[in-house]
């Protein structure tokens, strides 16, 4: 084990690599440098809605500065076209598919590969790890120097019912996840903020990110569907859950809905185990189970802007039976999806892999 790391982030600026910068200072992980990598131009702007008198529909850009703040000091972003990956020990892939395709691959020669896209979560070679669920399966991590991570409302519906499926045994889950426009990265963040503000001036939009208008709106789609009206996330989902919960046989039913929220991922969860469980029982296993905050009462709910966003825990309410079937539980869960879901994770992980493995 060595006593500090060099640590590469490949994701958005001003959104998750920031995050995961501060998460690594807030937990003292062991850092010797960063190396906060873009690809191309583009991702030193941040697109800004328009919003002059002007008719016109067309996007400025806001030039960003080339460097994040680490620990109190500014650090500078490199173009990942010219870096060198053996400079690395750990490289965190916070970005879109194609970007992890184009380059995990190379990485992995020289570093150790966490990512977060999901472009290996199907890869039998590549471990799905989530810290309190399946850490043990980071052992396989040097098949390929790669380990993937959960989507973020994976990975909080798995630390919320792990503990459940381990000591009662669930037959069913099904979830409906409300995302927000975050769940799209900053351009989500951008173009909620945007439209918010032209509607409340009395002036037009144009969407363009989303399917439909993401201010005052809700609709049922993240990302593409398929050939049968499924997306592409919902089953990145059910997949993940089966794999995470070691459970290829447990039935998994999502439908994810964008709402005009900017951070945050909050859940209706619908559990059916193989017999009736009494509440309580339920109740005191939330309780003992690691990274997981439970509401004191049945009617309690968290927050979501004062007691999850910001917040590394998995927050859960509004526990109670289901009225019309005995083996029926509902709960609600909440965590911050950017916090939690993409950079509190990869960091764990990277605890994990230093503390037992390198």
């Amino acid at each position: 084990m060595k006593s500090e790391y060099n640590i590469a982030l490949i994701g958005e600026l001003n959104g998750c690599i920031e995050t995961t910068l501060e998460v690594l200072a807030a937990r003292d992980f062991p850092v010797a440098k960063v190396f906060p990598l873009a690809s191309g131009a583009e991702q030193f702007n941040t697109p800004r809605i328009n919003e002059s008198e002007e008719d016109s529909e067309d996007e400025e850009f806001e030039t960003q500065t080339n460097t994040v703040m680490f620990s109190g000091k500014p650090v500078d972003v490199l173009e990942i076209e010219d870096f060198d990956w053996q400079q690395v020990d750990i490289a965190f892939f916070l970005t879109d598919t194609e970007t992890t395709q184009k380059w995990a691959d190379i990485a992995s020669e020289y570093c150790v590969v966490i990512d977060n896209s999901g472009t290996f979560s199907a890869d039998e070679n590549v471990p799905l790890v989530q810290i309190g669920v399946n850490e043990d399966n980071l052992s396989r991590y040097a098949e390929t120097n790669k380990i993937s991570i959960a989507s973020s409302e994976s990975a909080q519906l798995a630390v919320a019912i792990k503990q459940l499926h381990q000591e009662v045994g669930l037959v069913r889950v099904s979830v409906s996840s409300y995302h927000s426009v975050s769940a799209a990265g900053k351009a989500g963040v951008t173009t909620l903020a945007g439209e918010t503000a032209r509607l409340l001036n009395a002036k037009g939009i144009k969407s363009e990110l989303f399917p439909q208008q993401a201010a005052f709106n809700v609709f049922p789609q993240l990302g593409e569907f398929n050939d049968d009206g499924i997306s592409l996330d919902e089953l990145r989902l059910v997949n993940e859950i089966r794999t995470l919960l070691n459970d290829p046989s447990i039935i998994v039913s999502s439908t994810q809905v964008i709402v005009p929220m900017f951070y945050g991922c909050a859940q209706a969860v619908h559990l059916q185990t193989h017999y009736p469980v009494d509440l309580e029982e339920v109740a005191q296993t939330l309780h003992h189970s690691e990274g997981i905050s439970l509401a004191e009462s049945v009617c309690d709910y968290p927050d979501m802007i004062n007691d999850v966003i910001g917040n590394a825990d998995v927050k859960i309410g509004r526990l109670r039976k289901d009225v019309c079937d005995p083996n029926g539980i509902n709960l609600w869960v909440c965590a911050d999806n950017v916090y939690f879901g993409i950079a509190s994770n990869a960091v764990q992980v990277a605890e994990k892999l230093i503390l037992t493995y390198l």
